[in-house]
Protein backbone atom coordinates (compact mmCIF):
# COMPACT_ATOMS: atom_id res chain seq x y z
CA UNK A 1 0.00 0.00 0.00
CA UNK A 2 3.15 2.03 0.65
CA UNK A 3 5.06 1.49 -2.74
CA UNK A 4 2.15 3.25 -5.16
CA UNK A 5 -0.55 5.78 -4.90
CA UNK A 6 -3.51 4.55 -2.89
CA UNK A 7 -5.67 5.06 -5.64
CA UNK A 8 -3.88 2.97 -8.00
CA UNK A 9 -4.11 0.30 -5.26
CA UNK A 10 -7.53 0.82 -4.88
CA UNK A 11 -8.15 -0.28 -8.68
CA UNK A 12 -6.14 -2.85 -8.94
CA UNK A 13 -7.49 -4.70 -5.96
CA UNK A 14 -10.74 -4.37 -7.41
CA UNK A 15 -9.87 -5.69 -10.59
CA UNK A 16 -8.31 -8.75 -9.01
CA UNK A 17 -11.56 -8.90 -6.35
CA UNK A 18 -8.69 -8.51 -3.13
CA UNK A 19 -10.43 -6.95 -0.41
CA UNK A 20 -7.79 -7.86 2.47
CA UNK A 21 -6.75 -4.04 2.61
CA UNK A 22 -10.79 -3.64 3.37
CA UNK A 23 -10.95 -5.66 6.36
CA UNK A 24 -7.63 -3.90 7.57
CA UNK A 25 -9.02 -0.79 7.36
CA UNK A 26 -11.93 -2.22 9.73
CA UNK A 27 -10.12 -3.71 11.94
CA UNK A 28 -8.06 -0.74 12.77
CA UNK A 29 -11.41 1.35 12.52
CA UNK A 30 -12.60 -0.58 15.10
CA UNK A 31 -10.39 0.46 17.42
CA UNK A 32 -11.81 3.92 17.61
CA UNK A 33 -14.55 3.82 20.83
CA UNK A 34 -17.61 6.40 19.49
CA UNK A 35 -19.70 5.21 22.24
CA UNK A 36 -18.11 6.62 25.20
CA UNK A 37 -18.43 10.78 24.52
CA UNK A 38 -22.00 9.36 23.31
CA UNK A 39 -22.56 8.19 26.98
CA UNK A 40 -21.47 11.41 28.07
CA UNK A 41 -23.91 13.42 26.05
CA UNK A 42 -26.86 10.88 27.16
CA UNK A 43 -26.10 11.55 30.79
CA UNK A 44 -24.40 8.29 31.83
CA UNK A 45 -20.99 9.25 32.73
CA UNK A 46 -18.34 7.55 35.25
CA UNK A 47 -19.40 9.17 38.81
CA UNK A 48 -22.81 7.00 38.42
CA UNK A 49 -20.32 4.35 39.24
CA UNK A 50 -18.51 5.71 42.34
CA UNK A 51 -17.92 2.95 44.44
CA UNK A 52 -20.15 2.92 47.66
CA UNK A 53 -18.11 3.36 51.08
CA UNK A 54 -19.85 1.90 54.74
CA UNK A 55 -21.55 4.69 56.58
CA UNK A 56 -20.62 7.25 54.90
CA UNK A 57 -23.25 8.72 51.82
CA UNK A 58 -23.26 7.90 48.67
CA UNK A 59 -24.59 10.35 45.54
CA UNK A 60 -24.13 10.64 42.09
CA UNK A 61 -23.97 14.05 40.81
CA UNK A 62 -23.46 14.44 37.58
CA UNK A 63 -23.65 18.04 35.79
CA UNK A 64 -24.07 17.30 32.43
CA UNK A 65 -21.76 19.63 30.84
CA UNK A 66 -21.48 17.58 27.93
CA UNK A 67 -24.89 17.91 26.55
CA UNK A 68 -24.37 21.94 27.07
CA UNK A 69 -21.31 21.89 24.95
CA UNK A 70 -22.86 20.24 22.31
CA UNK A 71 -26.05 21.63 22.13
CA UNK A 72 -24.75 25.50 22.18
CA UNK A 73 -21.89 24.85 19.47
CA UNK A 74 -24.75 23.47 17.54
CA UNK A 75 -27.40 25.74 17.99
CA UNK A 76 -24.78 28.68 17.81
CA UNK A 77 -24.22 27.94 14.21
CA UNK A 78 -27.52 25.89 12.83
CA UNK A 79 -30.54 26.53 14.61
CA UNK A 80 -31.12 29.45 12.51
CA UNK A 81 -31.44 27.32 8.67
CA UNK A 82 -28.40 27.69 6.65
CA UNK A 83 -29.06 29.35 3.46
CA UNK A 84 -28.86 28.86 -0.14
CA UNK A 85 -28.97 31.32 -2.82
CA UNK A 86 -27.69 32.31 -6.08
CA UNK A 87 -25.11 34.41 -6.80
CA UNK A 88 -26.48 35.29 -10.38
CA UNK A 89 -29.60 36.81 -11.82
CA UNK A 90 -31.73 35.22 -14.37
CA UNK A 91 -34.36 32.86 -14.93
CA UNK A 92 -31.89 30.18 -15.36
CA UNK A 93 -30.30 30.38 -11.96
CA UNK A 94 -33.48 31.01 -10.62
CA UNK A 95 -35.04 28.08 -11.92
CA UNK A 96 -31.95 25.88 -10.58
CA UNK A 97 -32.28 27.11 -6.89
CA UNK A 98 -36.15 26.44 -7.35
CA UNK A 99 -35.18 22.23 -7.81
CA UNK A 100 -32.24 22.52 -5.65
CA UNK A 101 -34.95 23.89 -2.88
CA UNK A 102 -37.62 20.96 -3.73
CA UNK A 103 -34.97 18.48 -3.21
CA UNK A 104 -33.60 20.03 0.44
CA UNK A 105 -37.40 20.44 1.67
CA UNK A 106 -38.05 16.90 0.62
CA UNK A 107 -35.24 15.54 2.56
CA UNK A 108 -36.28 17.74 5.66
CA UNK A 109 -32.65 19.42 5.30
CA UNK A 110 -32.88 21.90 7.83
CA UNK A 111 -32.90 18.66 10.70
CA UNK A 112 -31.14 16.83 8.63
CA UNK A 113 -27.98 19.23 8.97
CA UNK A 114 -28.81 20.28 12.64
CA UNK A 115 -28.19 16.47 12.84
CA UNK A 116 -24.72 16.46 10.64
CA UNK A 117 -23.51 18.81 12.87
CA UNK A 118 -24.46 17.47 16.28
CA UNK A 119 -23.29 14.47 15.28
CA UNK A 120 -20.03 15.09 13.83
CA UNK A 121 -18.99 17.70 16.95
CA UNK A 122 -19.47 14.60 19.20
CA UNK A 123 -17.61 11.87 16.94
CA UNK A 124 -15.74 13.68 15.17
CA UNK A 125 -16.88 12.51 11.95
CA UNK A 126 -20.38 11.98 9.88
CA UNK A 127 -20.98 10.79 6.83
CA UNK A 128 -24.18 11.97 3.95
CA UNK A 129 -25.02 9.85 1.02
CA UNK A 130 -26.94 11.05 -1.99
CA UNK A 131 -29.08 8.46 -4.11
CA UNK A 132 -31.77 8.22 -6.52
CA UNK A 133 -34.82 6.17 -5.17
CA UNK A 134 -36.92 3.63 -6.48
CA UNK A 135 -38.98 6.41 -8.40
CA UNK A 136 -36.41 8.57 -9.24
CA UNK A 137 -36.41 11.22 -6.03
CA UNK A 138 -33.12 12.56 -5.26
CA UNK A 139 -32.39 11.23 -1.46
CA UNK A 140 -29.95 12.22 1.32
CA UNK A 141 -29.28 9.65 4.49
CA UNK A 142 -27.12 10.39 7.19
CA UNK A 143 -24.62 7.65 8.43
CA UNK A 144 -22.51 7.70 11.57
CA UNK A 145 -19.00 7.72 11.95
CA UNK A 146 -19.26 3.69 13.67
CA UNK A 147 -20.25 2.70 10.70
CA UNK A 148 -18.51 4.28 7.71
CA UNK A 149 -14.92 4.84 6.26
CA UNK A 150 -13.70 7.96 3.88
CA UNK A 151 -10.80 6.62 2.09
CA UNK A 152 -8.76 9.36 0.76
CA UNK A 153 -5.62 8.86 -1.99
CA UNK A 154 -2.44 9.77 -0.58
CA UNK A 155 -1.21 12.55 -2.98
CA UNK A 156 -1.41 15.93 -1.90
CA UNK A 157 -5.27 16.85 -2.72
CA UNK A 158 -6.21 13.87 -0.63
CA UNK A 159 -9.20 13.28 -3.12
CA UNK A 160 -11.82 10.48 -1.78
CA UNK A 161 -11.92 7.82 -4.01
CA UNK A 162 -14.01 5.78 -1.42
CA UNK A 163 -16.56 5.20 1.07
CA UNK A 164 -16.51 1.67 3.18
CA UNK A 165 -19.77 1.13 4.96
CA UNK A 166 -20.28 -2.25 6.87
CA UNK A 167 -23.01 -3.68 9.43
CA UNK A 168 -23.64 -7.03 10.94
CA UNK A 169 -26.75 -8.92 10.13
CA UNK A 170 -28.05 -12.26 12.43
CA UNK A 171 -29.37 -15.04 10.93
CA UNK A 172 -32.22 -15.86 13.43
CA UNK A 173 -32.64 -19.52 11.89
CA UNK A 174 -28.89 -20.09 12.77
CA UNK A 175 -28.37 -17.74 15.26
CA UNK A 176 -25.27 -16.40 13.10
CA UNK A 177 -23.64 -13.59 12.60
CA UNK A 178 -22.41 -12.17 9.16
CA UNK A 179 -20.93 -9.12 8.76
CA UNK A 180 -21.19 -7.21 5.23
CA UNK A 181 -19.65 -4.59 3.47
CA UNK A 182 -20.45 -1.72 0.58
CA UNK A 183 -17.63 -0.68 -0.88
CA UNK A 184 -18.45 3.16 -2.93
CA UNK A 185 -16.19 4.36 -5.12
CA UNK A 186 -16.74 6.72 -7.82
CA UNK A 187 -18.21 4.39 -10.62
CA UNK A 188 -19.87 1.54 -8.68
CA UNK A 189 -21.01 -0.16 -5.43
CA UNK A 190 -19.60 -3.50 -4.14
CA UNK A 191 -21.28 -5.72 -2.18
CA UNK A 192 -19.35 -7.82 0.01
CA UNK A 193 -19.92 -10.31 2.91
CA UNK A 194 -17.50 -12.18 5.28
CA UNK A 195 -16.37 -15.64 5.14
CA UNK A 196 -14.04 -16.74 7.79
CA UNK A 197 -10.98 -14.39 7.60
CA UNK A 198 -11.98 -13.00 4.06
CA UNK A 199 -14.46 -10.90 1.72
CA UNK A 200 -15.94 -12.29 -0.53
CA UNK A 201 -18.63 -10.66 -3.53
CA UNK A 202 -21.48 -10.97 -2.65
CA UNK A 203 -23.45 -13.63 -5.10
CA UNK A 204 -26.98 -13.35 -3.93
CA UNK A 205 -27.55 -10.15 -6.24
CA UNK A 206 -27.77 -10.54 -10.14
CA UNK A 207 -25.39 -7.79 -10.50
CA UNK A 208 -22.57 -6.91 -8.44
CA UNK A 209 -20.74 -4.40 -8.45
CA UNK A 210 -23.81 -2.19 -9.45
CA UNK A 211 -23.48 1.30 -11.25
CA UNK A 212 -24.67 4.03 -9.19
CA UNK A 213 -24.21 6.55 -12.16
CA UNK A 214 -23.99 9.47 -10.16
CA UNK A 215 -21.64 12.31 -11.93
CA UNK A 216 -21.27 16.00 -11.80
CA UNK A 217 -20.37 18.62 -14.24
CA UNK A 218 -17.09 20.18 -14.17
CA UNK A 219 -15.63 22.67 -16.21
CA UNK A 220 -12.40 21.81 -18.49
CA UNK A 221 -9.81 24.09 -18.89
CA UNK A 222 -11.58 25.59 -22.44
CA UNK A 223 -14.62 26.43 -19.69
CA UNK A 224 -16.94 23.62 -21.34
CA UNK A 225 -18.61 21.25 -19.14
CA UNK A 226 -17.93 17.59 -18.64
CA UNK A 227 -18.81 14.81 -17.05
CA UNK A 228 -17.48 13.64 -14.10
CA UNK A 229 -17.63 10.81 -11.91
CA UNK A 230 -17.97 11.20 -8.29
CA UNK A 231 -18.32 9.11 -4.99
CA UNK A 232 -21.90 9.85 -3.87
CA UNK A 233 -20.81 10.46 -0.47
CA UNK A 234 -19.48 13.65 1.54
CA UNK A 235 -17.66 13.30 4.59
CA UNK A 236 -18.38 16.02 7.22
CA UNK A 237 -14.85 16.13 9.23
CA UNK A 238 -15.70 18.16 12.39
CA UNK A 239 -12.02 19.61 13.58
CA UNK A 240 -9.27 17.29 11.54
CA UNK A 241 -6.77 16.37 13.80
CA UNK A 242 -3.38 17.98 13.22
CA UNK A 243 -1.01 15.85 14.12
CA UNK A 244 -1.90 12.26 12.69
CA UNK A 245 0.50 9.37 12.83
CA UNK A 246 0.85 8.51 9.36
CA UNK A 247 -1.77 9.00 6.26
CA UNK A 248 -0.47 5.95 3.95
CA UNK A 249 -3.34 4.44 4.94
CA UNK A 250 -5.75 7.13 3.44
CA UNK A 251 -7.38 7.44 6.39
CA UNK A 252 -8.30 11.12 7.86
CA UNK A 253 -8.88 11.38 11.59
CA UNK A 254 -11.33 13.66 13.09
CA UNK A 255 -12.13 14.97 16.75
CA UNK A 256 -14.95 15.69 18.24
CA UNK A 257 -15.71 19.19 20.29
CA UNK A 258 -15.79 16.34 23.87
CA UNK A 259 -12.50 14.61 22.87
CA UNK A 260 -9.94 16.03 25.61
CA UNK A 261 -12.54 16.95 27.96
CA UNK A 262 -13.33 13.93 29.92
CA UNK A 263 -11.15 14.61 32.72
CA UNK A 264 -12.09 17.67 33.41
CA UNK A 265 -15.86 16.77 33.50
CA UNK A 266 -14.96 13.74 35.91
CA UNK A 267 -13.69 16.60 38.50
CA UNK A 268 -16.58 19.01 37.95
CA UNK A 269 -18.71 15.88 38.88
CA UNK A 270 -16.21 14.31 41.96
CA UNK A 271 -15.65 17.64 43.49
CA UNK A 272 -19.74 18.88 43.55
CA UNK A 273 -20.40 15.34 44.56
CA UNK A 274 -18.54 15.24 47.28
CA UNK A 275 -19.46 18.67 48.53
CA UNK A 276 -22.79 17.05 48.70
CA UNK A 277 -22.06 13.79 50.51
CA UNK A 278 -19.91 16.20 53.21
CA UNK A 279 -23.08 18.17 54.28
CA UNK A 280 -25.13 15.28 54.62
CA UNK A 281 -22.62 13.37 56.56
CA UNK A 282 -22.51 16.06 59.02
CA UNK A 283 -26.25 16.63 59.07
CA UNK A 284 -26.36 13.10 60.55
CA UNK A 285 -26.80 12.88 64.28
CA UNK A 286 -25.22 9.78 64.39
CA UNK A 287 -21.87 11.79 63.34
CA UNK A 288 -22.38 14.28 66.48
CA UNK A 289 -22.43 11.80 68.90
CA UNK A 290 -21.03 8.79 68.27
CA UNK A 291 -18.02 9.02 70.18
CA UNK A 292 -20.29 10.01 73.45
CA UNK A 293 -21.13 7.26 76.00
CA UNK A 294 -24.58 7.56 76.67
CA UNK A 295 -24.70 6.18 80.23
CA UNK A 296 -23.00 8.79 81.52
CA UNK A 297 -24.36 11.63 79.38
CA UNK A 298 -27.25 13.41 81.23
CA UNK A 299 -30.03 14.97 79.24
CA UNK A 300 -33.40 16.08 80.30
CA UNK A 301 -36.65 16.36 78.78
CA UNK A 302 -38.45 19.04 77.33
CA UNK A 303 -40.27 19.37 81.33
CA UNK A 304 -36.86 19.33 82.40
CA UNK A 305 -37.15 15.67 83.87
CA UNK A 306 -34.18 13.84 83.82
CA UNK A 307 -33.54 10.71 80.90
CA UNK A 308 -32.07 7.64 82.93
CA UNK A 309 -33.06 4.59 80.32
CA UNK A 310 -30.51 4.27 77.01
CA UNK A 311 -32.97 3.77 74.93
CA UNK A 312 -34.91 6.59 75.45
CA UNK A 313 -32.20 8.95 75.46
CA UNK A 314 -31.52 8.14 71.59
CA UNK A 315 -35.11 8.65 70.87
CA UNK A 316 -34.83 11.67 72.26
CA UNK A 317 -31.72 13.07 70.42
CA UNK A 318 -33.63 11.89 66.80
CA UNK A 319 -36.70 13.60 68.05
CA UNK A 320 -34.81 16.86 68.74
CA UNK A 321 -32.45 16.92 66.25
CA UNK A 322 -34.69 18.38 63.97
CA UNK A 323 -35.35 21.35 65.89
CA UNK A 324 -31.52 21.54 65.68
CA UNK A 325 -31.23 22.31 70.10
CA UNK A 326 -30.64 19.82 72.82
CA UNK A 327 -30.92 20.07 76.70
CA UNK A 328 -27.45 18.80 78.08
CA UNK A 329 -27.12 19.92 81.62
CA UNK A 330 -30.61 21.11 81.87
CA UNK A 331 -29.75 23.70 79.03
CA UNK A 332 -30.66 24.14 75.83
CA UNK A 333 -27.60 23.77 73.36
CA UNK A 334 -28.05 24.77 69.83
CA UNK A 335 -26.56 21.87 66.92
CA UNK A 336 -24.27 24.25 64.55
CA UNK A 337 -21.66 23.23 62.21
CA UNK A 338 -19.23 25.21 60.23
CA UNK A 339 -18.47 23.18 57.45
CA UNK A 340 -15.51 25.66 55.34
CA UNK A 341 -16.47 24.89 52.59
CA UNK A 342 -14.93 27.76 50.39
CA UNK A 343 -12.07 26.58 49.21
CA UNK A 344 -14.67 23.87 47.76
CA UNK A 345 -17.09 26.23 46.20
CA UNK A 346 -14.07 28.32 45.23
CA UNK A 347 -12.48 24.78 42.98
CA UNK A 348 -15.80 23.78 41.55
CA UNK A 349 -16.28 27.37 39.96
CA UNK A 350 -12.76 27.34 38.51
CA UNK A 351 -13.14 23.92 36.98
CA UNK A 352 -16.24 24.78 35.42
CA UNK A 353 -15.08 28.24 34.14
CA UNK A 354 -11.98 26.72 32.74
CA UNK A 355 -14.41 23.93 30.83
CA UNK A 356 -16.65 26.91 29.29
CA UNK A 357 -13.61 28.63 28.52
CA UNK A 358 -11.98 25.88 26.80
CA UNK A 359 -14.79 24.89 24.34
CA UNK A 360 -16.15 28.55 23.67
CA UNK A 361 -19.58 28.02 25.67
CA UNK A 362 -20.59 31.21 27.16
CA UNK A 363 -21.29 31.18 30.73
CA UNK A 364 -23.56 33.39 31.02
CA UNK A 365 -24.95 35.65 34.19
CA UNK A 366 -26.91 38.49 35.27
CA UNK A 367 -23.95 40.54 36.10
CA UNK A 368 -22.91 40.13 32.61
CA UNK A 369 -25.73 41.02 30.81
CA UNK A 370 -27.20 43.67 32.57
CA UNK A 371 -30.71 44.88 31.22
CA UNK A 372 -29.81 45.92 27.48
CA UNK A 373 -25.99 45.07 26.42
CA UNK A 374 -24.95 46.73 23.47
CA UNK A 375 -23.83 45.01 20.13
CA UNK A 376 -19.99 45.21 21.20
CA UNK A 377 -21.01 43.99 25.17
CA UNK A 378 -22.44 40.88 23.36
CA UNK A 379 -19.52 40.34 20.95
CA UNK A 380 -17.35 40.42 23.91
CA UNK A 381 -19.16 37.83 25.99
CA UNK A 382 -19.31 35.36 22.43
CA UNK A 383 -15.75 36.41 21.57
CA UNK A 384 -14.96 32.60 22.16
CA UNK A 385 -18.06 31.18 20.88
CA UNK A 386 -17.11 33.04 17.58
CA UNK A 387 -13.33 31.56 17.01
CA UNK A 388 -15.08 28.15 17.55
CA UNK A 389 -18.06 28.77 15.41
CA UNK A 390 -15.96 29.92 12.90
CA UNK A 391 -13.81 27.13 12.51
CA UNK A 392 -16.87 24.77 12.32
CA UNK A 393 -18.72 27.15 9.44
CA UNK A 394 -15.07 26.28 7.64
CA UNK A 395 -15.22 22.68 8.49
CA UNK A 396 -19.03 22.04 7.95
CA UNK A 397 -19.18 24.85 4.89
CA UNK A 398 -17.07 22.67 2.79
CA UNK A 399 -19.17 19.82 3.24
CA UNK A 400 -22.21 21.33 2.50
CA UNK A 401 -20.60 22.95 -0.86
CA UNK A 402 -19.66 18.87 -1.72
CA UNK A 403 -23.17 18.00 -0.85
CA UNK A 404 -24.46 21.19 -3.22
CA UNK A 405 -21.74 19.95 -6.32
CA UNK A 406 -23.43 16.56 -5.96
CA UNK A 407 -26.84 17.27 -6.03
CA UNK A 408 -26.51 19.62 -8.64
CA UNK A 409 -25.22 16.30 -10.72
CA UNK A 410 -27.91 14.41 -10.29
CA UNK A 411 -30.31 17.01 -11.05
CA UNK A 412 -28.69 17.78 -13.91
CA UNK A 413 -28.43 14.29 -14.57
CA UNK A 414 -32.80 13.92 -13.56
CA UNK A 415 -33.66 17.33 -15.79
CA UNK A 416 -31.18 17.20 -18.56
CA UNK A 417 -29.58 20.35 -17.78
CA UNK A 418 -26.22 21.87 -17.53
CA UNK A 419 -26.48 24.30 -14.44
CA UNK A 420 -23.77 24.96 -12.55
CA UNK A 421 -23.51 24.37 -8.66
CA UNK A 422 -21.05 27.27 -7.86
CA UNK A 423 -23.62 29.71 -8.65
CA UNK A 424 -25.03 28.94 -5.04
CA UNK A 425 -23.66 30.38 -2.18
CA UNK A 426 -24.19 28.62 1.27
CA UNK A 427 -24.55 31.07 4.39
CA UNK A 428 -24.75 30.26 7.89
CA UNK A 429 -26.54 32.47 9.92
CA UNK A 430 -25.10 32.35 13.62
CA UNK A 431 -27.76 32.59 16.54
CA UNK A 432 -26.10 35.02 18.82
CA UNK A 433 -28.40 37.76 20.87
CA UNK A 434 -28.48 40.85 18.96
CA UNK A 435 -29.49 44.60 20.15
CA UNK A 436 -31.83 45.06 16.84
CA UNK A 437 -32.10 48.76 17.59
CA UNK A 438 -28.24 49.29 17.16
CA UNK A 439 -28.44 47.28 14.77
CA UNK A 440 -31.10 48.84 12.98
CA UNK A 441 -29.61 52.15 13.17
CA UNK A 442 -26.12 50.60 11.22
CA UNK A 443 -28.02 49.45 8.55
CA UNK A 444 -29.86 52.85 8.15
CA UNK A 445 -26.60 54.53 7.82
CA UNK A 446 -25.31 52.45 5.13
CA UNK A 447 -28.15 53.62 2.96
CA UNK A 448 -26.23 54.60 -0.27
CA UNK A 449 -22.61 53.11 0.86
CA UNK A 450 -24.52 49.08 0.05
CA UNK A 451 -26.97 47.78 -1.93
CA UNK A 452 -30.65 47.38 -0.69
CA UNK A 453 -30.10 43.36 -0.32
CA UNK A 454 -26.79 43.45 1.38
CA UNK A 455 -28.08 45.53 3.78
CA UNK A 456 -31.24 43.04 4.38
CA UNK A 457 -28.54 40.59 4.75
CA UNK A 458 -26.77 42.21 7.69
CA UNK A 459 -30.30 42.28 9.82
CA UNK A 460 -30.26 38.28 11.41
CA UNK A 461 -34.31 38.12 10.79
CA UNK A 462 -34.21 38.04 7.60
CA UNK A 463 -33.46 35.18 6.28
CA UNK A 464 -33.55 35.51 2.12
CA UNK A 465 -32.79 39.31 1.34
CA UNK A 466 -33.45 38.66 -2.60
CA UNK A 467 -36.93 37.44 -1.72
CA UNK A 468 -37.56 40.34 1.16
CA UNK A 469 -36.18 43.05 -1.50
CA UNK A 470 -38.83 41.73 -4.26
CA UNK A 471 -41.69 41.36 -1.72
CA UNK A 472 -41.19 45.23 -0.82
CA UNK A 473 -40.95 46.19 -4.46
CA UNK A 474 -44.24 44.15 -5.00
CA UNK A 475 -45.92 45.61 -2.20
CA UNK A 476 -44.76 49.19 -3.36
CA UNK A 477 -45.86 48.86 -6.75
CA UNK A 478 -49.28 47.57 -5.11
CA UNK A 479 -49.23 50.76 -2.99
CA UNK A 480 -48.72 53.21 -6.12
CA UNK A 481 -51.30 51.53 -7.52
CA UNK A 482 -54.27 52.22 -5.24
CA UNK A 483 -52.95 55.38 -4.26
CA UNK A 484 -53.59 56.40 -8.31
CA UNK A 485 -56.96 54.87 -8.46
CA UNK A 486 -57.94 56.86 -5.31
CA UNK A 487 -56.29 60.39 -7.12
CA UNK A 488 -58.15 59.31 -10.80
CA UNK A 489 -61.21 57.05 -10.20
CA UNK A 490 -61.46 56.56 -14.27
CA UNK A 491 -57.85 54.62 -14.50
CA UNK A 492 -60.13 51.85 -12.75
CA UNK A 493 -59.01 48.80 -15.20
CA UNK A 494 -61.86 47.04 -17.62
CA UNK A 495 -62.16 44.18 -15.61
CA UNK A 496 -62.15 45.65 -12.09
CA UNK A 497 -66.04 45.78 -10.88
CA UNK A 498 -67.65 48.84 -8.63
CA UNK A 499 -69.58 47.98 -5.90
CA UNK A 500 -73.09 47.94 -6.73
CA UNK A 501 -74.21 50.91 -4.64
CA UNK A 502 -71.50 52.85 -6.38
CA UNK A 503 -73.23 51.97 -10.71
CA UNK A 504 -74.37 55.03 -12.39
CA UNK A 505 -78.30 55.40 -12.21
CA UNK A 506 -79.92 55.11 -15.63
CA UNK A 507 -80.41 58.49 -17.38
CA UNK A 508 -77.16 59.46 -15.62
CA UNK A 509 -79.05 61.50 -12.72
CA UNK A 510 -78.87 60.16 -9.11
CA UNK A 511 -82.23 60.37 -7.23
CA UNK A 512 -80.37 62.98 -4.79
CA UNK A 513 -79.97 65.09 -7.77
CA UNK A 514 -83.59 64.53 -8.72
CA UNK A 515 -84.45 65.79 -5.28
CA UNK A 516 -82.26 68.75 -5.22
Amino acid sequence: MQTMLLEQFFEENKANNSWRWVLDLISKHKNRDYTLMRKYVDGDQDILRKAEEKGKPNNKIALNFARKIIDFGTSYIASNPIRYSANEAGEEADEFIKKLQTVLVDNDEESLSYDIIEDGSIDGEVFEYYYFDEDGQICITEFKADECIAVYDTTVKAKLIAVIRYYTLTDVSRNQKTMIVEVYDDHDITYLRQEGARLVLDTSRELNPVPHKITVHAKDQDGKFIQKPVVPWTHYVNRRRKHQANRDDGLIEGTGDLADLKSLMDAINKAVTGKVDVQEYFKNPKVLFEGLDLDELLLYDEEGNLITDTERKKQYLAKMWATSQILIGGKAVPITWDLQDTHEENTINRLIESLLDQTGTPHLRPDQVGTAPSGIALKIIFYHADIKAGIKMRQYGKGFRNRIRILTGMLNQKYRKQWDYQVVDVKFSKNMPVNLVEMVEIVGKLIGQLSHEERLALLPFVDDPKASREKLLAEQEEEAARRMRMLDPDAIEPDDELPEENLPVEGGDSHEGDAS
